[in-house]
């Protein structure tokens, strides 16, 4: 009866999970293999990195499954320790400098972004910090103010990569967080006016920042120029129309469309699939948003609350983040599209998060027979 209830309980978020990866894999192998050919003499160079990497992810899976999401409220000190020394070396001569940012981090097999592990420290500083009584959280000075106060550093650090499109990730999962507590509404207004303020000053002191809301403004002012990516990006998803030009059709990815089988994937995938095949997708998506929340709502405490939505706000969020860019609604970002786009540090952090979501499932089918474990 137990292992039929857990089973019962889990098998409803894993499915549109891999559904997402099998795409993933089917739209890895339609859009990389032209650049590998041409940049590498190999067809599958992308290809099979990214299966190394989906074989990554799904260990990561395991280990947030296996281990006790109360482990980490327990090692906060030093995770948050951990992750803002990571921060700091990657801004250091160790760190990896692509394209004017500073991101990364060389770890011999693969190119690490120590921003997946701010993600996630930050949300279980987050839920920690909204475990606490509704008397506290009303108190911005002595509830609200110190978590963004603290999460200052490391998001202050990602600004001097700088890394505008996850400070600002991290702020939404943030604020949405403080909107599912018991925090009054006036103070999270007050807080998301702070990180709008901040954000907008930087962004007027980047020159390339301010770029790309300019050219969000106006994609057609240069097409051939600074608005090349977003105009060939919506060339190719009015090329799909309804029902698509079929799998591995695609004319954009014939090197018009830069980064198509990463940042601009969704392209594609509306070039080959239309609106049809691309609705499918996001419904995909907003079913692993609602099959967590239908799982963490029965949780025994917020802090396991907190931490499970955290998680699932950091898969969803970043896909509807970037197919809102990829179709012109909201300026670039260089954030990949969840389960589907090439990159390996993104695509095993998510599925650990999904790990941590069904650790939290477990727990609480255990919960309900009675086992503490």
């Amino acid at each position: 009866m137990l292992k039929r209830y857990w089973f019962k309980c889990d098998w409803t978020l894993l499915i549109p999970v891999f559904i997402l990866l099998v795409i993933g894999v089917l739209m890895m192998f339609s859009t990389s293999s032209i650049v590998g050919f041409s940049n590498y003499n190999d067809a599958y160079f992308f290809i099979k990195r990214h299966l190394i990497y989906l074989g990554l992810g799904l260990v990561a899976l395991g280990v947030g499954l296996v281990v006790p999401h109360q482990f980490y409220r327990k090692k906060i000190s030093l995770l948050f320790l951990f992750m803002v020394a990571l921060l700091g070396i990657t801004l250091s001569p160790l760190g990896v400098k692509i394209g004017g940012a500073q991101r990364w981090l060389n770890l011999g097999v693969l190119q690490f972004q120590p921003v997946e592990v701010a993600k996630f420290v930050v949300v279980i500083f987050i839920a920690t910090g909204l475990n606490r009584s509704k008397e506290y959280l009303s108190s911005f000075f002595k509830g609200c103010f110190p978590m963004l106060l603290i999460t200052s550093i490391p998001l202050g650090l990602l600004v001097l990569q700088p890394d505008l499109g996850n400070t600002g990730m991290i702020l939404v999962v943030m604020f949405t967080l403080f909107f599912l507590s018991q925090m009054p509404i006036k103070h999270i207004l007050t807080l998301v006016s702070m990180a709008i303020a901040v954000l907008t000053g930087v962004i007027l002191t980047h020159a390339y920042q301010l770029q790309r809301i300019t050219s969000f403004l106006n994609p057609w002012e240069d097409p051939l120029g600074k608005n090349y990516h977003m105009v060939q990006s919506l060339t190719a998803i009015g090329s799909g129309g309804f029902w698509g030009l079929g799998l591995g059709e695609s004319k954009l990815k014939y090197f018009y469309l830069p980064l198509q089988y990463s940042d601009f994937i969704f392209s594609i995938i509306c070039e080959e699939g239309g609106f049809i095949f691309a609705s499918i997708i996001v419904c995909l998506y907003v079913s692993i948003l609602l099959k967590t929340f239908h799982i963490v709502k029965n949780a025994a405490e917020p802090y396991s609350f907190f931490l499970g939505m955290g998680c699932c706000f950091l898969v969803c969020f970043q896909a509807f983040i970037n197919i809102v860019v990829v179709i012109g609604l909201f300026p670039v970002t260089g954030i990949p599209l969840t389960f589907i786009s090439f990159g390996g540090t993104s695509l095993i952090t998510s599925l650990f998060y999904i790990g941590v979501i069904l650790n939290i499932s477990n727990s609480i089918v255990l919960k309900e027979y009675g086992i503490n474990k």
